[in-house]
């Protein structure tokens, strides 16, 4: 038996008064609560019970011992009925870290709707770049970009989009447009720096085979937001997330450029959240919750999914 089975035991034969009762509560055989009890006195080394003939009573240790009981197996069942209710009701504060530049493109748009469907949930947001330890921040879901690396996570992917090429009008007005890759070592490319990674080597495909070509400017930046905020302002040319950037595609504001050269730069966007027997209900309902948002936002957009 295990601690807490022992105590179940001990409590049940104070309330009881003898083995015998206790033991056809417990639908034990009562030589084995008795057993049992004395197992228990002498992992404990003291005496719990006086025991005679005609009745049991309490020693003062074991008084004080039952009364000890009584207050644990009541914390446990509370416990328990705390667990159960989040196991039926989403609940609690979620706590969710985000990019700045996936969290203003996409996901602040999407968290009002989420709490107003699941009221008794309330989110904490975390805006940075840097990819943080879910365990170690108390993170429960994690918006990544790209590959994953950490194995031992579990992951939803929510989207798939490409990576493109892609200018503002007014710096293409004033520089021209690139009609091949090798034409971008005479542009000025900007750059992500992630991770102490600087992301400038784009890949294309041309009549020799695919190739990367190692891209130069005058600006690099450590925020997805602040680089696609210089591309607008016609800063250079830039590599975003299509999905990220179809508004600003379809409007007009950002040029797709260099088409016909494009590799299959295809990104997953995903649900990061730890490894868990029970995933929690706030967990749960959030990952379903964007993933169904998402879908409708691409199709709505006339992206595929995949």
């Amino acid at each position: 038996m295990s601690r807490q089975q022992d105590l179940d035991v001990f409590v049940q034969v104070v309330k009881s008064g003898s083995f015998a009762k206790a033991a056809e509560e417990l639908q034990l055989n009562p030589s084995a609560v008795s057993r049992r009890i004395s197992h228990l006195e002498q992992r404990l080394g003291v005496q719990l019970l006086n025991r005679t003939t005609r009745r049991l009573s309490l020693t003062e240790v074991g008084e004080r011992y039952f009364n000890r009981c009584l207050s644990i197996l009541a914390d446990i069942e509370e416990a328990e009925r705390e667990a159960r209710q989040y196991s039926q009701q989403p609940q609690g504060t979620l706590y969710v870290s985000c990019s700045t530049y996936f969290a203003y493109r996409f996901l602040l748009t999407k968290i009002p709707p989420f709490l107003e469907q699941y009221p008794q949930i309330s989110l904490k947001l975390i805006l940075t770049d840097d990819v943080v330890d879910l365990v170690t921040d108390g993170i429960d879901v994690a918006i990544r970009i790209g590959e994953l690396a950490d194995a031992s996570l579990m992951t939803k992917k929510l989207i798939s989009s490409r990576r493109i090429i892609c200018a503002a009008p007014k710096y293409l007005d004033r520089y021209g447009i690139p009609k091949t890759p090798d034409d971008l070592t005479d542009h000025n490319c900007l750059s992500l720096n992630a991770q102490k990674t600087t992301l400038n080597q784009w890949r294309f495909r041309d009549a020799s085979g695919q190739r990367e070509i190692r891209v130069r400017g005058n600006f690099e930046v450590n925020s997805g937001q602040a680089l696609y905020e210089a591309i607008l302002a016609g800063g250079g040319i830039g590599r975003v997330i299509q999905v990220l950037s179809q508004r600003e595609l379809t409007s007009g504001q950002l040029v797709h450029l260099l088409k016909e050269y494009e590799v299959d730069n295809q990104v997953g966007i995903y649900a990061v959240f730890p490894a868990q027997r029970y995933l929690l209900p706030k967990v749960q309902c959030f990952v379903e919750f964007l993933a169904k948002s998402f879908s409708q936002d691409m199709t709505s957009l006339s992206i595929p999914l995949a």
